[in-house]
């Protein structure tokens, strides 16, 4: 056996046993050919030539083991003196090769297949390629002639020589050499690509690609130009593209072939990236009991947008920090590069011990084809520690009639209030308020100069119904306010606390009680809210005390259903929206609890949340009462305040300004807001600012000019007085200190202006000509205060621009 079969054989059984495993799944594009050459063109039947062919790895892996052979149903076989297997190695990511063939033409058709066989992630596979070389073809025939069947005269195309390609960006130009292989005419040829499928890297103008062409001559060549665009989801890489051809002859018998050539695209593109960029808060550290205002901000570091974001704060703990709502917020796009915000209403609890608090902030969104993405990221939010404790009230111990109430009878509500805070409490007030029909016949404001912390003081008030009084159950509020100086900023604020008993008033003079003595009624004769009143926008919890007011009858499977006025209230989903009770006994009372959310942009007034009773007496007999009660609902002020800003120096007898922005962050109106300064100082005249109504969005600044008359630390204060959305009259003081000068060169106490005659025309040293030594000081002091007043002017006029030009950078 000589050595060229030996090499043959060999090459046969590595074919064999890469054939005997092989994965017919294989990538179609594993490896591509990118061109042929052959030694001699239009080879005749047995005629023997070369072909050289270069190829390249587009698998995106490493392939081992690689070897190429001829399919044998190929047009063309290896001369037999050669190995029929080219062994090519192993071929890295993307590299580029060629290899020789000598081949024999077996004189019919003109297609070469070559097989590659390789190992890909340690499985073997395979791949082939199809090649249409130049051969010897037959006349093309004229028309008339003898053959009838003229289907068989059918045009061949292949893709020939190079393919040129040239991306701008997302566009990307191809053109594709075609060619009429065949010796038969093709005529009203259409080339057509689908390029809006799911799987295709590319789209076109209008989905849909398709050139004419009028004609292509046998052996001839026509160059088609393809304009594409580039999907922003593709990835750098070789991607295959079909090419779909409808063409006829020249006896107009129809026909139809595809081609599928390959494009490099080149992508610079990044998925969509959120970072936690920043996150600012107000105030910047809350203290246990605060509320505050957290804005986060993300960042997309990738080129795509991130779209359908939704951001959820986690960790919150009743002894920590929690959430008004939900603590999830959602944003609808981020675009690469940019930024967006989203904020959270927060609360950080009394019972809190740390200095700061971990909330994780899990973000989820998707890029523009719907694939998702997640990300996570812990911030510990800091703790401010309190400083002097924290006043916290508690309307407790509330005694009111438990029967029904009759007109000009005096009844009494009688109540504790207890300082559950660590703070002591000053300057509260406490008095009651009810409907028409119910007043107070007992002293109406009572005044509380001081309640220790853990204190508590007991009080009563004598109440009446008129003569006329309709029967229903009549709301009573117990209402206190206290100055709390622990507010936002550390300013001063008037805080209220607010709690509801219901008394039910029956006037014998109505039709409805004689023709209902002995039906029993169930009422609602006290109700509080946790929070008390509601804020728009927020949560609060509903405490009803519900009062069989039958001394004899019991009530029970009683049905509790709400709806409120303009839907402004309700039912949290952790509530429910109905109450059950089993049952009532005659003169018994049922507390139950009910949380409610309070629509955003509900306007600041008072509304009615009706009540639907459905219930049984004793001989299943059913009853259905409606009952409302008065809720008021606030939109929260929010009065943001700037540090307070003073000159450089003060000196005594000279104004210093003194400077400080305000904006209304809430969305409320501040009415007849009205700014003053006050402090152990004068005061230019002016110095009082009437604003107005201050309306939600806007922006102003405050500026006053002092008159400091001692030396040392003076302090003072800048105090905002104005009414809320219940007409109540609200005060908010921010401090402030200066330190004070005497003034320089001795002048305090004299007048410049006066002179001594004893001193005119005494020399003071050696001045020349006598010159009064007594007008030398004068005019030193004048001086001196003329620089003081330049000075002191060109500071006001400073900050007066930089408080302008904040004002309407703010705005």
């Amino acid at each position: 056996m000589n050595r060229i079969k030996i090499i043959n054989i060999l090459a046969l059984l590595v074919l064999l046993i890469n054939l005997a495993a092989v994965n017919v799944s294989a990538s179609a594009n594993d490896i591509i050919i990118m061109r042929s050459s052959q030694s001699k063109s239009n080879v005749s039947n047995g005629e023997d030539f070369e072909l050289d062919v270069y190829y390249k790895n587009a698998s995106g892996q490493n392939l081992e083991n690689v070897y190429v052979s001829v399919d044998r149903n190929s047009s063309f076989y290896i001369d037999y003196s050669y190995p029929q297997a080219n062994e090519l190695g192993n071929l890295s990511s993307g590299s580029e090769g060629s290899t020789k063939f000598k081949l024999v033409y077996k004189g019919t058709g003109n297609e070469l297949t070559l097989v590659f066989d390789y190992v890909k992630g340690g499985t073997p596979d395979q791949v082939s390629q199809t090649l249409y070389l130049s051969v010897k073809k037959e006349k093309e025939p004229t028309s008339g002639g003898s053959q009838t069947d003229t289907s068989e005269y059918k045009p061949n195309f292949r893709i020939v020589g190079k393919i040129n390609s040239k991306q701008e960006g997302k566009n990307i130009s191809i053109e594709v050499p075609i060619k009429n292989i065949s010796n038969f005419s093709a005529k009203d040829i259409q080339i057509t690509m689908s390029a809006d499928s799911a799987d295709s890297p590319f789209t076109a103008a209008a989905g849909h690609l398709s050139i004419p062409i009028n004609e292509i001559k046998p052996d001839t060549e026509k160059k088609v130009k393809i304009d594409l665009v580039v999907k922003p989801n593709t990835k750098s890489g070789t991607y295959p593209v079909k090419l779909d051809l409808r063409y006829s002859n020249l006896y107009g018998d129809l026909f139809s072939s595809s081609e599928v050539i390959y494009v490099d695209i080149e992508n610079n593109d990044r998925s969509p990236s959120l970072i936690l960029k920043a996150i600012e808060m107000l105030p910047k550290k809350p203290a246990p009991g605060d509320k505050f205002s957290a804005s986060i901000e993300l960042e997309n570091l990738g080129t795509l947008n991130a779209k359908d974001i939704k951001v959820t704060l986690k960790g919150f703990s009743n002894e920590g920090i929690y959430s008004e709502l939900t603590g999830v917020n959602y944003l609808k796009t981020i675009e690469g590069g940019k930024t967006g915000k989203l904020s959270f209403n927060l609360i950080v609890s009394d019972k809190i011990n740390v200095r700061s608090f971990p909330l994780e902030i899990a973000v989820d969104y998707k890029d523009e084809f719907g694939n998702s993405y997640n990300e996570s990221f812990t911030y510990y939010v800091p703790i401010q520690e309190e400083n002097g404790g924290k006043v916290s009230l508690k309307i407790d111990n509330i005694s009111a009639p438990s029967g029904v109430v009759a007109p000009d009878k005096d009844f009494k509500i009688g109540f504790d209030l207890v300082n559950n805070g660590t703070k002591e409490l000053s300057n509260a007030k406490v008095w009651v308020t009810a409907e028409n029909g119910i007043i107070c016949k007992s002293q109406s404001i009572i005044m509380v100069d001081s309640l220790k912390a853990g204190e508590s003081k007991s009080f009563e008030f004598v109440l009446t119904a008129l003569t006329d009084t309709p029967t229903k159950n009549y709301p009573i509020a117990i209402n206190v306010e206290y100055d709390d100086e622990g507010a936002l900023g550390g300013n001063k604020e008037k805080q209220t606390v607010t709690q509801y008993v219901g008394v039910y008033v029956e006037n014998t003079k109505d039709d409805e009680k004689k023709e209902n003595t002995s039906t029993p009624r169930i009422i609602i004769d006290r109700y509080s809210i946790s929070s008390g009143q509601a804020v728009a926008g927020k949560s609060f919890e509903l405490e009803l005390s519900i009062l069989n007011t039958h001394k004899d009858i019991d009530v029970g499977n009683i049905g509790i259903s709400f709806l409120a006025d303009e839907g402004v209230f309700l039912p949290a989903a952790e509530s429910g929206s109905t109450i059950f009770i089993d049952e009532i006994k005659a003169g018994a009372r049922v507390v139950k609890k009910m949380t409610f959310v309070t629509k955003f942009d509900a306007a600041p007034k008072s509304y009615l949340l009706n009540i639907n009773f459905e219930y049984e007496d004793e001989q299943k007999k059913a009853y259905n009462l409606k009952e409302s009660i008065s809720i008021p609902v606030m939109q929260e002020h929010r009065l943001e305040i700037s540090e307070i800003q003073t000159g450089m120096e003060a000196f005594i007898g000279q104004p210093i300004p003194v400077t400080l922005n305000f904006y209304n962050m809430g969305k409320s109106t501040l009415s007849n807001l009205m700014v003053k300064c006050k402090g152990d100082f004068e005061l230019q005249p002016g110095s009082d600012y009437f604003v107005g109504n201050f309306e939600p969005g806007r922006s102003d600044y405050y500026e006053a000019y002092v008159i400091p008359n001692k030396e040392g630390q003076v302090k003072g204060s800048v105090v905002f007085t104005f009414e809320d959305n219940k007409g109540e009259v609200k005060e908010i003081e921010k401090e402030f200190e200066i330190f004070v000068q005497g003034m320089p060169g001795g002048m305090m106490g004299e007048d410049p202006m006066i002179m001594d005659p004893d001193i005119i025309g005494k020399p003071v040293g050696n001045a020349p000509g006598g010159f009064p030594g007594r007008i030398v000081l004068i005019i030193a002091g004048i001086s001196v205060a003329v620089i003081i007043g330049v000075v002191v002017l060109i500071v006001v006029l400073i900050k007066r621009k930089k408080a302008r030009a904040d004002l309407y950078e703010n705005f």
